[in-house]
């Protein structure tokens, strides 16, 4: 420990906490700290259907000036099936540093406590600073998870807000989008070339519904005759994330503030799949996020109807579709879809245990993601 970080506490948060957390959280995120707010806390970090046997605690690790909180990492607790037994993976969430405590390594101390009480831990999408605790801790990089993004009838105020929220997020290409911003054409240009984009693809790509073979339900919550279809299917994938109804209720029926739709496919009475979806609040860009799909990746009929029952619930009341996966049957059937890859992020494994870190490292491209793992699917405001 340096200097500068010798006065500072470093441990497991308590339920006590709460209340300097919540300080440190507004400085943090500012606006966007009312949805990280007390009952989100609580569900993801005390609540979470991962968390180990007999561990009560919050899965968070602070550092501490006193009584003031200027650090943290928390662990979204988790089960993963990875070559046929489950494991405790965990995924890295909210990691943060108040500004005026950055650049003395105090990111990587409380890195260094997270992973002597979680002996694997994932992180999916990360800033920079994120990447290099991993990487100083030896981590495992996996193979890439895409997102995608279907623009069918994105506006040019919609390109407005995004310009705008990129300009002040101070990303390296500011200056072009400042460019684009001013330009009084730019945004109707850039939203009218991103809808045609989609009805181009979809012209040479006609083909008839995959939903009237299959029979769909809303549900509100997964159940056994649910988890029968998961523990069928998990030995599908090499490596994914926990997807029984314990998990899936417990993210997408019990999350604070966000409201899902499920649906389960059938064929001949038996599912064949399940797509989960949103659509975003006034707050956030317009678009429509499709959470979770998960079918048996040589099944193309029943990936392709699940990715056209999520459009025909979403395009009536959104602009644009958001999707991601790093499977490769599942990329392809969004691109068959119309979907563009526009990012790639390369998810990273820290593993304390030498003889699961070989494994995971000669199964590295085999992981299952999509924008339901992780955290990745919050609310984020524009």
């Amino acid at each position: 420990m340096s200097p500068e970080t010798s006065e500072l506490e470093i441990r497991r948060a308590t339920s006590l906490d709460l209340p300097a957390i919540e300080v440190f959280l507004g400085d943090s995120y500012g606006a966007a700290a009312a949805y990280k707010n007390s009952e989100r806390w609580i569900w993801q970090f005390c609540n979470a259907p991962g968390k180990p046997q007999g561990d009560s605690a919050p899965s968070v690790w602070i550092a501490c000036e006193g009584s003031r909180v200027v650090g943290q990492i928390a662990v979204q607790d988790a089960r993963a099936w990875f070559a046929g037994r489950q494991i405790d993976a965990g995924w890295i969430v909210d990691v943060m540093i108040l500004p005026a405590f950055r650049g003395r390594g105090l990111g990587h101390l409380i890195h260094a406590a997270v992973v002597k009480d979680r002996a694997t831990v994932v992180t999916l999408t990360m800033a920079p600073a994120t990447r290099r605790m991993a990487e100083r801790a030896a981590c495992v990089t996996l193979g890439p998870t895409s997102q995608f993004i279907r623009p069918h009838a994105v506006s040019a105020r919609t390109v407005c807000r995004y310009l705008s929220h990129k300009i002040d997020s101070g990303t390296r290409y500011r200056r072009l989008f400042a460019f684009l911003r001013r330009v009084a054409a730019g945004p109707y240009i850039l939203a009218a070339v991103a809808r045609l984009s989609v009805a181009v693809r979809q012209l040479f790509r006609r083909r008839s519904s995959c939903l009237s073979r299959c029979e769909m339900t809303e549900v509100d919550r997964f159940d056994a005759g649910y988890d029968q279809f998961w523990q069928a299917l998990r030995p599908r994938f090499p490596a994914i994330h926990d997807r029984s109804a314990d998990s899936l209720n417990w993210r997408f029926s019990e999350c604070p503030g966000l409201t899902y739709r499920k649906f389960i496919l059938r064929r001949d009475g038996d599912i064949s799949g399940v797509v989960i979806t949103r659509t975003c609040e006034a707050t956030e860009l317009p678009a429509g996020i499709i959470a979770d799909i998960l079918c048996d990746p040589e099944d193309a009929g029943t990936l392709d109807a699940l990715i056209e029952l999520a459009q025909t619930t979403l395009n009536p009341v959104c602009e644009y579709l958001e999707a991601a996966a790093s499977t490769p049957q599942y990329c392809a059937a969004l691109q068959r879809a119309g979907f563009t890859a526009v990012r790639t992020m390369r998810p990273t494994v820290v593993c304390d245990n030498a003889r699961l870190k070989a494994d995971i490292e000669k199964s590295a491209q085999g992981w299952h993601f999509t924008k339901g793992d992780h955290d990745w699917d919050q609310i984020h405001p524009v």
